[in-house]
């Protein structure tokens, strides 16, 4: 994918620029030979796509699509909402997206209305209401991948981090469409990320005050009020000492399954921040989130 250079119109968001790469340099004789000890690896290709979500406003996201030699379509669909929610999507989305997509997921990571890099209009879009216009370009986006024949209807997974973190436990709260959820580091609940959170204004800013100024809007947007309706299997992950999304709003959240007779575990990172950085817990969560998806698959003959 390549990428190009972008003009910025603070309303309308990024334009592509037309522009065309320099060729690439012979490779100097100077340089070693690769090593040839290190086997060809997959890659799987990023796309961007485009659908029209449920107000008729477009929408913009990535997909990811497993190499042919993996699997073909329909694939298994991972939904990997971004953080934020002020953030984005881009190509190239590293080694967790690649990590899923080698496996035969289809990675779709959605740029819901609220992501930058599109106008401040669409910046402000859901102020005062996570979880509902965003969460519904979410899903108008997994309906598209249906649609066009890539995701198959029955193998939908979601894996979400901070926000995504929130979005992946809104999602299992409103809907049922998924096999397995993961969520990491999540906001589950609005009146204890702004005691605990080391964040304040997050809040404040998209719901307009502090919680004894908005508290019904706090408690019908967070997805610990809806925990008692979720069904599906829901991993949790926690950084034990995230000062962003405090670890106690994984602990709530893994209470209130437990007590709703959800299928889920809890699983704590001693000395890691918002951000998971050692390599020996960065495997694990990799290795933990796909055990978790595969746990809960079921084999489509195609």
């Amino acid at each position: 994918m390549k990428t190009l250079p972008q003009a910025l119109d603070p309303e309308a968001g990024p334009m592509a620029i037309e522009f065309q790469l320099p060729p690439q340099p012979k490779r100097s004789p100077l340089l070693p030979a690769s090593n040839r000890k290190i086997p060809k690896r997959l890659r799987a290709l990023d796309e961007i796509i485009h659908w029209k979500s449920f107000d008729g406003l477009e929408i913009e996201g990535i997909l990811t699509r497993p190499p042919a030699s993996v699997a073909r379509p329909p694939f298994k669909l991972l939904v990997m909402p971004h953080g934020g929610p002020h953030h984005r999507a881009t190509g190239g989305g590293g080694l967790t997206v690649q990590f899923f997509a080698t496996r035969g997921f289809a990675v779709f990571q959605p740029n819901f209305r609220g992501s930058t890099g599109y106008g401040l209009t669409f910046l402000d879009a859901d102020k005062n209401d996570f979880g509902g216009g965003d969460m519904r370009d979410i899903l108008t986006g997994v309906d598209f991948l249906v649609e066009q024949g890539v995701a198959d209807a029955e193998r939908q997974f979601v894996y979400g981090v901070s926000y995504g973190g929130y979005m992946t436990s809104w999602l299992v709260g409103q809907t049922r469409q998924f096999r397995a959820a993961v969520a990491q580091n999540a906001v589950t609940d609005l009146n204890a990320m702004w005691y605990l959170s080391d964040l304040q204004s997050w809040t404040e800013y998209d719901f307009g005050g502090p919680p004894w100024s908005v508290p019904e809007r706090m408690r019908m947007h967070s997805p610990l009020t809806y925990a008692h309706r979720v069904q599906t299997p829901t991993l949790i992950l926690h950084s034990m000492n995230d000062r962003r999304c405090p670890v106690a709003m994984g602990k709530m959240f893994y209470r209130a399954l437990r007590e709703a007779d959800v299928e889920t575990q809890l699983v704590l990172y001693p000395d890691e921040g918002h951000p998971i950085r050692q390599l020996p817990h960065q495997e694990d969560v990799l290795l933990r989130v796909l055990d978790w998806f595969e746990k809960h698959d079921v084999k489509v003959e195609h």
